[in-house]
């Protein structure tokens, strides 16, 4: 083996005796305390920060693939699953993605406490707001069986002795409040 050394701490290197074919090897270099290797020396990624290819396993190594971080266990953690998708994955199960602009559950979704939404759009065009009756409408009985219009009430009935086919049955509508708009409610 040859050894070399570089003056003012140049670095110590070394090779060994020629291989079988008559060739010596490379000089390679000790490294010391002063003379420390960067992270691409020895193929590490510098604090710096770098890219890794492939999967990283914190603890663990990955079953999730390529694009992946698994944290404690080899199958929970993130993929980067296409451009601007991100799945989490616990327990090998797909149970989450962030897409730009959006949050996908593919689980229930429990929440303790509060939701406030950023848009209630989507759902306040939903409720009812109010409830009334509508405009009157009177309408003659006729003899024998007569019911209600469809989604109205009797509110009144105008008898004077029998019933004998010209007395006044009065009808309102039933109405709800949804959006800025009053609607008759439809007849089940």
């Amino acid at each position: 083996a040859q050894f070399r050394v570089n003056y003012k701490n140049g670095g110590i290197f070394y090779r060994s005796a020629r291989d079988g074919y008559g060739f010596e090897a490379d000089w390679s270099e000790f490294y010391t305390t002063t003379r420390k290797p960067t992270a691409g020396d020895v193929g590490a990624l510098p604090l710096s920060g770098g890219q890794l290819n492939g999967a990283l396993g914190i603890g663990t190594s990955s079953a999730l693939g390529g694009n992946s971080i698994v944290l404690g266990d080899n199958d929970t953690g993130f993929k980067q699953n296409g451009d601007g998708n991100l799945d989490v994955y616990a327990n090998s199960v797909h149970v989450m993605r962030f897409v730009s602009g959006s949050v996908q559950s593919n689980k229930t979704i429990n929440i303790t406490g509060r939701v406030n939404p950023s848009d209630y759009g989507n759902f306040d065009s939903r409720y009812v707001r109010d409830i009334r009756l509508g405009t009157r409408v009177v309408q003659t009985m006729q003899k024998g069986v007569m019911y209600e219009k469809a989604g109205h009430v009797i509110t009144g009935l105008g008898i004077v002795g029998e019933v004998d086919g010209d007395d006044p049955a009065v009808f309102r509508p039933i109405q709800k409040y949804i959006n800025g708009t009053w609607y008759n409610v439809a007849q089940v």
